[in-house]
């Protein structure tokens, strides 16, 4: 029992390992099935045949997606879709108080603060899947910048930098969101970069559970923007 943990914990390691290289799903399925099957044969632990999950990963040459292809593909739509959302949240509410939409400087910075640190991702993307402690201030810098946004909002014409009309920021940042959503949900049943194994004695399987949580993931910004528009609507 302590064997298969920690050879699971092994397998997790390379997984994520040869993900962060951009390495095919299918090739990582192809490389965890090899040792599988050598482990079986031999007896060993993981890390007693193959050493570090780490460093096995860096040996192996593995066909791998073309670099930065992610960073189209998610990243910047990732950051597209939250400053989406960001501006819907500083529309929502002047346009169901039928108010101008009030910016003052340090708002801009506050808003733009979150969309930074997506953009500037690929830099500290390592080190934020290592070790979680880095991912957690990330994720705690991006809710405080998007709370101080808030707080930095002015509260009468005289302090503001700009005096826009909601609707809109309101509509556009809504379609974004939509339009981001469905193209994502569209490249999802087109089918992913899925590790499968290839052995006979297996066969890929996607459980409603996992549909259901991508289909969430894909349509967080308009669902986290609706409740927003009700909590503006009730709070009138």
């Amino acid at each position: 029992m302590m064997q298969e943990s920690t050879d699971q914990k092994w397998f997790d390691e390379l997984i994520l390992e040869l993900r962060l290289r951009q390495v095919h799903g299918e090739a990582i399925g192809d490389a965890v099935a090899s040792v599988r099957e050598l482990l079986a044969d031999t007896g060993q632990q993981a890390e007693e045949a193959f050493g570090p999950a780490r460093s096995y990963a860096a040996e192996l040459e593995l066909p791998t997606a073309p670099k930065h292809e992610w960073v189209r593909k998610a990243l910047w739509p990732a950051a597209l879709g939250l400053l989406a959302f960001l501006l819907f949240n500083q529309a929502v509410v002047p346009w169901v108080r039928s108010e101008p939409m009030l910016v003052s400087p340090a708002q801009v910075v506050f808003l733009a603060i979150p969309v930074v640190v997506i953009a500037l991702l690929p830099l500290y993307l390592t080190a934020a899947v290592r070790r979680i402690w880095v991912l957690v201030v990330l994720v705690a810098l991006c809710v405080m910048s998007g709370l101080l946004s808030g707080v930095a909002a002015p509260t009468n014409r005289a302090d503001a930098w700009l005096e826009l009309n909601p609707l809109p920021w309101l509509a556009s940042s809504a379609a974004i969101m939509v339009l981001l959503s469905i193209i994502n949900t569209v490249r999802g049943l087109g089918g992913g970069d899925d590790i499968v194994d290839p052995r006979p004695d297996t066969r890929p399987s996607v459980g409603v559970r996992t549909r259901i949580l991508a289909f969430v993931a894909n349509w967080l910004f308009p669902i986290f923007a609706m409740a927003m528009f009700g909590l503006a609507v009730a709070l009138r």
